[in-house]
């Protein structure tokens, strides 16, 4: 690895391992038939783990081999940029029925970054907007949640309620789909037609991904709330907490006085609570009352966005306009900026991973703060950036017009619910939780 804190990090998790493990390093090295020298070089980030160490641990202890792996960090300056050139070598056409019908090209993407952003070149030009022309070619949907913004004139193909739809979309319109959505893309008019598509797979890659996988069979299953109304999402929640607690409606009725009907109408899914009966119900439960409360509004599986319905507005020497985006994703932005004049101040400080490509012909300056020094590098037509989360940053045009930007802003495994119970452990604490360097007691 390139990354100069790798093995200090590792060290880190390590040492955080054995101590949820209740181990010192004594112990472990006893357990794992190693030199407690060899224990100590790994806390310490002087040695790479062994694989047969980690092998040994497996069959020791109740952990996997991904439990030691830890992410290595290619953006050590904040920012990683990728150029239109080293986009253009990584292009690959796939075809589909027999014909060409994508160019895939890379663009900015980092260890670190929860997203894998797509340059796709429409190949297949159709005559029409029939959702049925039998020149498409149908995918089978996919994993990844996916924000796409369409640069010319492009159609987009999908399927809802099992109907076959289509949007008629040109440069600045844009879209969201759910994962799993059959979908697929066309050009019009014997036009260049491409789009600059984010995937990514939210909380659920990785550890979610992993534990549904081997608790298996019909338990994943278990795990869906009930999203026909908002009675019933309710009820599902409820249902929850009850049963977490191994406790019985009957039980819940008399220890916080509800009335009866009242509590059995809402486990039914028939009711929803007033804001007097919320507040019970979450202090018997002993809870906050937003983990009982359902979404405001249930989005449909495809959100569809024309740039004539944004409207622009200024932020510092920026005009932006918003972009597709979905409720129940509300770490999930997408901006476009139209790049007027050049920042005297460094205007954003994203609380997400954020990706930009300029779509335009007019390169910006991109400058940063990275821990109190100022960096700048230019960003070309077709070039794309991954800037890290709280990285103070600007953009200035390099010419007498404006440039154009598109932005992608997702929240990383830190957003949400994690970073309530990071809150909850508070600044003190904080370095602990991502770089453990203290046994969890003190040795005489």
């Amino acid at each position: 690895t390139k990354d100069p804190t790798f093995l200090k990090r590792q060290g880190a998790n390590f040492l955080s391992l054995i101590n949820d493990l209740k181990r010192n390093r004594k112990a472990a090295a006893q357990d794992l038939q190693v030199s407690l020298e060899t224990i100590e070089k790994i806390i310490a980030g002087e040695s790479d783990i062994p694989p047969g160490l980690i092998q040994r641990a497996t069959e020791v202890w109740p952990v996997n081999r991904r439990d030691f792996m830890i992410m290595e960090d290619d953006c050590p300056e904040g920012v990683l940029v990728m150029r239109g050139e080293a986009s253009e070598k990584s292009s690959r056409i796939f075809t589909r029925g027999g014909a060409d019908y994508y160019e895939y090209r890379d663009t900015a993407m980092s260890k670190v970054a929860p997203f894998r952003p797509e340059w796709i070149l429409e190949l297949c030009t159709v005559e029409d907007n029939d959702p049925k022309n039998s020149s498409l070619r149908w995918n089978n949907g996919h994993f990844m949640h996916q924000f796409t913004m369409f640069v010319g004139p492009v159609n987009f193909y999908y399927i809802e309620e099992n109907q076959k739809k289509v949007m008629v979309a040109n440069t600045g319109d844009s879209m969201y789909i759910t994962p799993f959505v059959p979908h697929t893309f066309a050009t019009r008019q014997r036009q260049k037609g491409l789009i600059l598509a984010l995937t990514y797979g939210n909380k659920l890659l990785g550890d979610v991904q992993q534990e549904m996988s081997s608790l298996g069979g019909d338990i994943p299953g278990q795990f869906l709330l009930e999203t026909r109304s908002r009675d019933a999402y309710f009820a599902s929640l409820l249902q929850l907490q009850m049963a977490a607690l191994s406790l019985s409606a009957e039980d819940l009725i008399v220890q916080t006085g509800l009335p009866a009907d009242r509590v059995h109408r809402w486990i039914k899914g028939e009711a929803f609570p007033t804001p007097e009966e919320y507040g019970r119900l979450a202090d018997r439960l002993n809870v906050n009352v937003y983990d009982l409360m359902p979404p405001d509004a249930f989005d449909p599986g495809v959100i569809v966005s024309y740039l004539s319905h944004s409207k622009p507005r200024r932020y510092f020497n920026c005009q932006i306009r918003e972009l597709a985006s979905i409720r129940y994703l509300p770490y999930s932005k997408a901006l476009l900026l139209d790049v007027l004049e050049k920042a005297e101040t460094f205007p954003f400080k994203v609380p997400l991973h954020q990706y930009c490509y300029n779509f335009g012909d007019v390169s910006v300056t991109l400058r940063w703060d990275w821990k109190g020094q100022t960096r700048e590098v230019e960003v070309g037509p077709n070039d794309s950036v991954y800037v890290k989360p709280f990285v103070p940053h600007s953009f200035s045009p390099c010419a007498a017009k404006p440039a154009s930007l598109l932005s992608l802003r997702i929240g990383g495994k830190g957003t949400g619910e994690p970073q309530r119970e990071l809150s909850h452990i508070g600044k003190k604490n904080i370095q602990r939780i991502y770089q453990e360097y203290s046994l969890w007691y003190k040795e005489e």
